[in-house]
């Protein structure tokens, strides 16, 4: 790791600690969203194997300026913003000084409006005392953001619970993958009486939809009392609703595309090299393994761009991803987009690509086979978990396995915030289970959390440790044995360095 990454990554760690009082803010946030939840079936549960304490450590670092959005039970695709009225914005126009003024947590958001990108958009809508004025807006057709705040005119305090978005006739549909709602620079999300607060939304631009500058945007606000947090009713949820102008083709005079059509190979598995896309917002290297590759893969580890023009050199590092797990523009995982910072060297005489390797694993090996009444791993998707014996001391009970492995080799990657991050080590899990007979059950939550046990931790020496709970059910002791449990993603890096030249003017 050269100099500036180690410095990047410092002041990461840096910006994570100052951030550590932020935790009340995920508490109330998930406490709206499991309110919602009540006396709802959802129609598609995701377990991952945190426990109390990784939950409340990872506050720190991503609930309080990063929401994921999306309600838990129900969604966002019938709630009616009724009684939100539009009307241009009558709020005092400072050609976005506050966000200016302040540091704002999103580095890329930042970049652009530095750059004079963000096009204003000053349209408002207001409902029952509440008003939300869309400041400005900028997308490249490929990623989208928002910018705008909000206004509390009553007697209660209020939050953000979730969004709606709609490009033309298409709504994207719920649970809006790939949508983020942010305190643009504050650190408390929840508006008082007579108060405001500003916010960013990002989100990707659908695939393969019909050309339209039409976007309607729609932000639901909830009460945060504890009734209106633990309630399922949309009584105490308020909507509102903008629609404007937002140009996906804004910028196609500034855009250089190269096609590429070059083929990387790890470890036996090709990844082809589509093109490469330079817009004033970032750079965009687009991605499709072979359908003949006989693992799947997750992720490509330290992927660097680099561009030459003359004798100038510009490498970019640390790239985010668009998939089929966090966005609606790929339909499976058969493509992916890594995400590159914006370059001024965007008609290079040259570009080649890096990567230090892959994670993956053969599919037949994504699975926890268990025997809960012997206590015992039959099958697992890599060889390196241990057992935890010490069940007791973590609160866990009989109807469970704890494993944990540590983690070496640990790569990065920039978040939708524009801060490095490593990679997710811990595993994610299927809804569903199977016994001896080829019975399907569904999972259920535990009860009651683990004591300084699960999640994820990573260390500056490279290095994490994963420790998860194989918890089914509470009757899951009482069916036939053993258990068979799919693992949807995995941490499992394949270290091979390869290097292709994508293009070359030569």
């Amino acid at each position: 790791m050269s100099e500036k990454e180690e410095r990047i990554l410092k002041q990461d760690a840096q910006e994570v600690n100052l951030n550590a009082e932020t935790i009340r803010e995920m508490k109330i946030f998930n406490a709206m969203r499991n309110g919602v939840a009540q006396g709802k079936k959802r129609s598609k549960r995701r377990f991952y194997s945190y426990g109390a304490g990784a939950v409340l450590a990872a506050a720190a670092a991503v609930f309080l300026i990063f929401f994921p959005i999306g309600l838990p039970a129900g969604g966002t695709d019938d709630f009616d913003p009724g009684g939100s009225v539009q009307a241009a914005s009558t709020k005092s126009w400072d050609d976005f000084a506050a966000y200016r003024n302040q540091p704002l947590h999103n580095r890329l958001v930042a970049d652009i409006l530095e750059r004079d990108l963000i096009k204003p958009v000053r349209q408002s809508a207001t409902n029952k005392g509440y008003r939300m004025d869309v400041d400005g807006a900028v997308t490249d057709g490929r990623k989208v953001y928002i910018l705008f705040s909000v206004h509390n005119d009553t007697d209660k305090e209020i939050t953000p619970a979730d969004t709606k978005i709609q490009f033309g006739d298409f709504e994207v549909p719920y649970p809006h993958r790939g949508a983020a709602l942010e305190m643009a620079y504050d650190s408390e999300s929840r508006i008082p009486p007579g108060q405001s607060k500003d916010y960013i939304y990002s989100t990707n631009y659908p695939g393969s939809i019909a050309y339209s500058k039409d976007v309607k945007f729609t932000l639901i606000l909830t009460e945060t009392s504890d009734q209106a947090l633990a309630s399922s009713s949309n009584k105490y949820r308020t909507g509102l609703e903008v629609s404007f102008e937002l140009d996906p083709a804004r910028f196609k005079d500034q855009e250089h595309t190269l096609p590429v059509d070059r083929t990387l190979t790890v470890d036996g598995q090709k990844i082809k090299v589509l093109q490469v896309e330079y817009t004033p917002l970032n750079t965009y290297v687009d991605l499709e393994y072979d359908k003949a590759n006989t693992k799947r893969i997750f992720s490509l580890l330290n992927p660097v761009l680099i561009a030459t023009t003359g004798s100038q050199t510009d490498k970019l590092v640390y790239p985010g991803r668009i998939t089929a797990d966090n966005s609606e523009v790929y339909k499976d995982q058969s493509q992916a987009t890594l995400v590159f910072k914006h370059t001024g060297l965007n008609q290079p005489d040259s570009a080649s690509l890096k990567i230090a390797g892959i994670s993956a694993l053969e599919p037949d090996r994504m699975k926890f086979v268990i025997d809960l009444n012997k206590q015992q791993v039959i099958e697992a998707p890599t060889n390196d978990w241990e057992i935890v014996t010490s069940k007791q001391e973590h609160n866990a009970t009989e109807a469970e396995i704890l494993l944990r492995r540590k983690v070496t080799n640990l790569f990065y990657y920039t978040d939708s915030q524009g801060a490095v991050q490593a990679e997710y080590i811990g595993a994610s899990l299927a809804d569903k289970f199977t016994d001896a007979k080829g019975q399907v059950h569904e999972r259920t939550n535990r009860e009651t959390a683990l004591h300084n046990f699960g999640g994820t931790t990573t260390s500056s020496d490279g290095t994490g440790m994963d420790e998860m709970s194989l918890f089914f059910d509470s009757q899951a002791a009482d069916y036939p044995q053993p258990l068979t449990l799919s693992v949807e993603r995995i941490w499992n890096p394949i270290l091979e360095t390869q290097s292709i030249e994508l293009f070359s003017k030569k």
